[in-house]
């Protein structure tokens, strides 16, 4: 009986050693980017005016508005990029006095409407910028450049990414004396989107083109890789 018993715990211990040698694996994380120039701008534009009754402050900034879309529709952008963001009309009250005993007193009011705009030909954005300024925009905020799709961008990333992941592991199996063997498993993790440069910007006035400066955008991509060692 006891001998029975030994063989069998002599078989468990012989079939779990190809399971635990099986099991033997390496884990790295490859990090992956890849850049290019982009090809679509937004901007954030505003009208704003300030009168002394609600009537006249939105009917001042309806105007300038008005203004703006035309420039906009001038420099060929479709209606479709160009969306209303907001409309406000607030009061403007009176600096309180020293003593703080009189009640704040409304002197005007104060309108403003905000259009995001979207840009797909990035070389025409400092001339529609310049014509927003002479058609009365207040404040051009937000302005970002990006990629449209980016598809081609983040599969270029995560290219780089498994060929930083492959380097990885071979280094460690090298200094570990053990041999690389196959993928067993891929996970992408949290990767972090396009870099997008904003940038707040005022004008008063613009004699030509605003000088603009897209930069690069990219992607970044993380893999988390499990090979087999030998």
């Amino acid at each position: 009986m006891k001998f029975f018993k030994f063989l069998t715990f002599a078989s468990i211990v012989f079939i779990a050693l190809p399971v635990l040698a099986a099991e033997r694996m390496i884990s790295v994380d490859g990090i992956g980017t890849a850049g290019t120039k982009p090809d679509t701008a937004e901007i954030h534009v505003a009208v704003i005016s300030n009168k002394a009754t609600a009537g006249d402050a939105m009917a001042t900034v309806s105007d300038k508005a008005v203004g703006v879309l035309t420039s906009l529709t001038a420099q060929g952008i479709a209606d479709k990029d160009i969306q209303t963001g907001s409309i406000s009309l607030n009061p403007v009250y009176q600096r309180q006095q020293k003593n703080g005993q009189q009640e704040p007193k409304v002197i005007g009011y104060r309108a403003s409407i905000e259009n995001r705009v979207r840009i797909h030909r990035i070389d025409t954005l400092g001339d529609i910028l310049d014509g927003l300024t002479k058609e009365g925009a207040d404040r051009l905020g937000n302005i970002r450049f990006f990629v449209a799709d980016t598809n081609a961008l983040q599969a270029e990333a995560r290219s780089n990414a498994m060929k930083n992941a492959f380097a990885i592991a071979e280094q460690l199996s090298r200094a570990a004396g053990v041999k690389l063997g196959e993928v067993v498993s891929i996970v992408e993790g949290d990767n972090r989107g396009p870099v997008r440069q904003r940038r707040e910007v005022r004008f008063a006035s613009a004699q030509s083109g605003v000088p603009v400066m897209p930069g690069n955008v990219s992607e970044q991509v993380r893999v988390h890789v499990v090979f087999a060692i030998k």
